[in-house]
């Protein structure tokens, strides 16, 4: 026979089934009327309830005549048999409610105008390769499969509406539950409300280089997966918003709970009061990821495990804020927060109580208690901090972090003088070597320029606060006006002392000396611990430097000026910005 043409109606065929054919040329839905569930549906043999599959693929090749554009609609039915569309180019479209398919749908390749099978029962639905005009859409449908090809299949698909998924059921102890690599739809991917449970490390859900034209919505999902990902969506792309607030999601393994690698979303990324475990590895990858809106993760409960990371963000570019005000947050013993390489176009919200649970400020001599829960910050890029000061994130680069990075001080340095608070800054700056000291002296060089690295800190707080070089400065002076005071009380032999009135070029070799008054043994300490100026005074008042005591005044104010020179040298360096210790 020629199956270009239609083809006269079988003589086999029961009363339900020459409805359908009736109804699919009026544009009409058959219902039969019954009050079964679809899972009784599913094994009933009544024939009053039973249609073909052979006869729906005839009628979608056209081949029972003209066929009304609403397409062949059935509710309440069981479809016995396979129903086999493969490489089928659809005439009208197919809806099939709450209908029971035991034997499931294979559809790759097929061209069809759309596919409705909500509220229906079905083992499989494997359509690689399909093409639809319109939606594909599954609301509240239950789909129970088995083994490593996936419980929904849609790799390379390309879907001209919708995809939908909203409050569905989908199981498959085996593998998958929905395989959608490489996916494209025009519009969203609705998942709200939907049951997901797969297995294996290919994911419960898989949407690898799959690109949908609007928003993906999986809110109060629960996506289930003991031995892999639950959601594998590397290099995903979506021209809307990914959004799955309320979900609870449970993975395994080091790929992560979610993961979400080189994914492109095109809106906000939402997992506020999502609850997300993964008891062997990360629970959100992220790795590289790109929004266009902002990280939302408000209330969410994560829980992880490993040296990976719980929440991995390593060089992700997030187009607004970072809200990780996160309700709890745990990961044994390995890092909290990967954050290295990441760029924040908004603010950065992130209670310190998420990391550090007493929120405690600034750098302490004796450590902290939390010091196991890290963070890694390197590279990491932001404009301003919300809901946490600058001295808790201090608190959490130095106690909270694996090892010591400047980049992440300097960042803080630069957002605080950005915000107009020097003095916050330069605090930031001071912390960042008290810490390159304390964990890593190495870089600092031997023992010598260490010692020197803790001095200038001391006196200087390393350039940061020229204020204590100056204090420093005029101890030093006093020192030498002290020194030089007491000079001019100690006798050297009688009628002499250390520090005495110069004698003119008359006076008697064995005259006894003229004692110096308070204010020139003072102006003689500040003239010769000068490094720079002189107070002319040494022309009448001087050590006498022919004595032993005079020698050794003379010797401890040569020390004092030098330590004055250097004093002053780094006192001009410090104020004009010349002396930063580099990172």
């Amino acid at each position: 026979m020629d199956e270009t043409q239609p083809a006269p109606v079988p003589t086999d065929l029961t009363e339900l089934e020459r409805q359908v054919i009736d109804a699919a040329r009026r544009g009409e839905v058959v219902e039969p009327g019954t009050t079964m569930t679809v899972a009784e549906l599913a094994v009933t043999g009544d024939p009053g309830l039973r249609v073909r599959a052979e006869l729906l693929r005839e009628l979608l090749r056209g081949l029972h005549g003209d066929l009304d554009p609403r397409g062949v609609r059935l509710a309440g039915v069981r479809v016995v048999g396979e129903l086999d569309l493969d490489h089928v180019a659809a005439v009208t479209g197919l809806g099939l409610y709450r209908c029971a398919l035991p034997d499931g749908i294979v559809c790759r390749s097929a061209r069809l105008r759309d596919l409705h099978l909500g509220g229906s029962l079905l083992t499989c639905l494997h359509a690689d390769d399909l093409r639809t005009d319109g939606h594909l859409l599954m609301r509240d449908a239950t789909v129970t499969g088995t083994g490593e090809f996936g419980a929904i299949r849609l790799g390379g698909g390309r879907i001209g509406g919708q995809l939908g998924l909203s409050g569905a059921v989908i199981t498959n102890t085996g593998g998958p539950a929905l395989d959608a690599d490489d996916l494209r739809t025009v519009s969203d991917l609705n998942m709200d409300d939907a049951t997901v449970t797969g297995a294996g490390d290919l994911g419960a859900i898989r949407l690898l280089g799959a690109h949908l034209g609007g928003q993906l919505s999986a809110d109060r999902v629960t996506i289930t997966n003991d031995t892999g990902p639950a959601l594998h969506a590397d290099v995903l792309r979506t021209d809307g918003g990914l959004f799955a607030r309320d979900i609870t999601v449970t993975g395994a393994g080091d790929l992560g709970a979610i993961r979400l690698l080189g994914a492109q979303i095109g809106g906000q990324l939402g997992l506020g009061r999502a609850t997300i475990t993964n008891t062997t590895g990360p629970t959100l990858d992220a790795d590289d990821l790109r929004t266009d809106g902002s990280l939302i993760m408000e209330d969410a409960i994560v829980t992880g495990a490993g040296e990976l990371g719980a929440i991995r963000l390593l060089g992700a570019r997030i187009g607004g804020q970072a809200r990780l005000s996160l309700s709890g947050l745990d990961n044994g013993s390995g890092p909290l927060l990967v954050l290295h390489e990441a760029q924040i176009t908004g603010a950065l919200l992130l209670p310190a109580a998420v990391v550090c649970p007493a929120g405690r400020p600034g750098m302490s001599r004796h450590g902290c208690p939390d010091s196991g829960r890290t963070i890694t910050a390197h590279g990491l890029t932001y404009p301003v901090l919300r809901e946490i000061s600058w001295r808790q994130w201090l608190h959490l680069l130095v106690h909270h972090t694996p090892g010591y990075w400047p980049q992440p001080f300097q960042q803080l340095a630069t957002t605080e003088r950005f915000a107009g608070h020097d003095n916050n800054a330069r605090e930031v700056l001071i912390t960042q070597q008290h810490d390159l000291r304390r964990r890593t002296p190495e870089a600092l060089g031997n023992r010598l320029a260490r010692g020197r690295h803790a001095l200038w800190g001391r006196l200087g707080s390393y350039g940061y606060r020229a204020h204590r070089l100056v204090l420093v400065l005029a101890a030093v002076l006093v020192l030498a006006a002290g020194l030089s005071t007491v000079a001019g009380h100690v006798a050297t032999h009688p009628g002499h002392h250390a520090a005495e009135r110069v004698p003119s070029a008359t006076a008697k070799p064995d005259a006894p000396g003229t004692p110096c008054s308070p204010v020139e043994l003072v102006g003689l300490g500040i003239d010769r611990g000068l490094p720079l100026g002189a107070t002319g005074l040494r022309a009448r008042c001087d050590l006498d430097t022919a004595t032993g005591w005079g020698q050794t005044f003379t010797v401890l104010l040569w020390v004092l000026q030098a330590l004055l020179w250097g004093l002053a040298t780094l006192a001009v360096a410090a104020y004009t910005g010349l002396v930063r210790k580099p990172a």
